[in-house]
């Protein structure tokens, strides 16, 4: 129902409910209705007669009946707007809650949100239980993802689900897993599905589609899963590990998919953080495969904001940003 149909409605009803009850209503609807618009004929009841008083009796609050008819609409109007405005505030808290995420307030998320990079093109966040990420209707894929990787998650004996999904809560709506049958590329963890091993839940959210970018398969299934294998190796020696996770996006990029169009990246990088030695280390690679060693692909952080425009540890300390950001101590780590 349009809303001027429905402001008619609501009218119409006003002058039924008004006039409900009240003897000869019909005359008493005619009388008032000359009165309003000023179309008084010869042949209206006098004034003076029981029938021609309705158009000159007060309301208790002394208003005329023309003015309490409107104010009676207009009382149903504003009750009407009021369940409007009180249903908009309950979905748009709902919206906003969906968005953050259900564990927004757990300690695990509130404490990963202070790792969350800096960019301009931070418009659609997306929070889950496992991971953080920001998505970008324009490509398709998640130009970063961040998520926390911790000692017992290596030593889990969850099995893979391997059901690819579309995420939820991705406002624009994320890719399908049907835009990547065909194309000759793998389904690319961005947040691997290993970092999560201790926990089903979890690692299922991992196969949200937001967390996919198109792989060369000797690069997914080859050095890529080499990367993610090593940083496993680390944490368990250093405990926990911050990692951010993400593809190099740049405009003409080739596409793929049968309905939408996901950007193939020609690179992908990954950057580890230690939070309790405050060191880094961070990784680029082609979107390609590889026999020469993993920390061969080594760069400094600093490099690589300069490439993606992201600004990755924006919420630390400007002392301590700095320095991880600028150092490619890869002894620190081998």
């Amino acid at each position: 129902m349009s809303k001027i149909k429905f402001l008619v409605f609501l009218f119409l009803l006003g002058i039924v409910l008004y006039y409900f009850g009240k003897p000869e209503p019909m005359q008493s609807l005619k009388n008032d209705f000359n009165k309003v618009f000023g179309n008084t004929s010869k042949n209206d009841p006098e004034p003076w007669t029981r029938a021609g008083r309705g158009d000159t009796i007060a309301s208790d609050d002394g208003s005329s009946i023309a003015e309490d008819i409107g104010n009676k609409v207009k009382e149903k109007i504003k009750e009407k707007v009021d369940e409007q405005i009180e249903e908009k505030e309950t979905s748009l808290f709902d919206i906003f809650k969906s968005k953050k995420g259900d564990d927004d307030d757990s300690e695990e998320n509130s404490d990963l949100a202070k790792y969350i990079p800096y960019s301009k093109k931070n418009t659609d966040i997306v929070h889950h239980k496992a991971f953080i990420l920001s998505y970008q209707e324009e490509y398709e894929l998640a130009s970063w993802v961040l998520h926390r990787l911790v000692k017992d998650a290596v030593y889990g004996h969850e099995s893979r689900s391997n059901e690819f999904i579309p995420d939820p809560l991705v406002e624009t709506g994320s890719a399908v897993t049907q835009d990547y049958s065909r194309s000759g590329y793998d389904r690319g963890h961005l947040c691997p599905a290993g970092d999560f091993r201790h926990d089903k839940e979890l690692q299922d959210e991992t196969f949200y589609m937001s967390n996919m970018a198109p792989q060369v398969a000797d690069f997914n299934r080859g050095i890529w899963n080499d990367l993610e294998n090593k940083v496993r190796s680390w944490v368990k020696k250093r405990g926990e590990l911050i990692i951010v996770t993400g593809p190099i996006l740049k405009k003409g990029l080739p596409t793929i998919g049968r309905m939408n169009q996901i950007a193939v990246p020609e690179k992908f990088y990954k950057i580890i953080y230690d939070p309790a030695t405050e060191e880094a280390i961070a990784f680029l690679f082609p979107n390609e495969g590889s026999v020469d060693l993993v920390k061969s692909f080594t760069i400094s952080i600093d490099e690589l904001e300069v490439m993606t425009g992201i600004d990755f540890f924006a919420k630390l300390p400007d002392s301590l940003e700095q320095k991880i950001e600028r150092e490619n101590n890869v002894d620190d780590w081998y």
